[in-house]
C-alpha cells in the first residue's frame, strides 16, 4: 500500500514540474545525406518560449552531442516576429522537391506551436541557395532558416561561415 501511494506522489510530482516548464515554440529536424557519399547526418533544435535552446546532432559524419544554451531576448523576439509572421503561416504544410537530387538530399521538418495550433511544415529536399537562381522558397521560409543555423552555430560554439561557405546572404539576394 505504501509503495503504491509513493507512485502516486511521484507520479503526480512529475506531471506538476512539466506543467512548470513553457513548451518548445519551435523544433526543427534535418535529416542531410551528403555532400560525400556515405556523409550522413541528422539535427534536432528545439527552442522554447523562455528562450533556453537544446541542439542535437549525430551521424558518421560527426560525433554525437548534444548542446544547450538560451537566446538573448533580441534574439527571441526576432525569432518569435518571424515565426509569428504572415510569410511563415502562409507556407504549405509541404514543399516539393525544387531539384533533381545527384549527391545531397537535406529533408527538412519545422513544428511551430503558436497559442493553441501547430503549423507543420516538411520540405524535400530542401535547397535554400536555389533562391539566389530563382524563387524557390518563400524568402521569409529562409530568414528563419539562417536563423535557425545560426543558433545552432551559437549552441555548438562555432565559428561563423565566411565566403562562399556563407550560403544566407546569397539565397536572400543581399549579395
Amino acid at each position: 500500500m505504501r509503495f503504491q501511494l509513493l507512485a502516486v506522489i511521484c507520479l503526480l510530482a512529475i506531471s506538476a514540474s512539466g506543467k512548470d516548464q513553457p513548451g518548445a515554440m519551435v523544433v526543427s529536424h534535418n535529416d542531410i545525406k551528403g555532400p560525400i557519399i556515405g556523409n550522413a547526418h541528422t539535427e534536432d533544435l528545439k527552442i522554447f518560449a523562455d528562450g533556453r535552446v537544446t541542439y542535437k546532432e549525430e551521424g558518421n559524419d560527426r560525433k554525437q552531442a548534444t548542446f544547450a544554451t538560451k537566446l538573448t531576448p533580441q534574439k527571441l523576439h526576432k525569432l518569435t516576429a518571424l515565426l509569428n509572421s504572415k510569410e511563415i503561416i502562409a507556407v504549405p504544410a509541404e514543399i516539393g522537391s525544387q531539384i533533381r537530387v545527384v549527391d545531397f538530399d537535406w529533408e527538412k521538418q519545422l513544428e511551430i506551436h503558436r497559442s493553441g495550433s501547430q503549423q507543420t511544415i516538411a520540405i524535400k529536399n530542401f535547397y535554400p541557395l536555389l533562391n539566389s537562381q530563382k524563387p524557390a522558397y518563400p524568402k521569409a521560409l529562409i530568414e528563419l532558416e539562417c536563423l535557425l543555423q545560426e543558433i545552432q552555430r551559437n549552441a555548438a560554439k562555432r565559428p561563423a561561415p565566411r565566403g562562399d561557405a556563407d550560403w544566407c546572404p546569397l539565397a536572400l539576394g543581399e549579395r
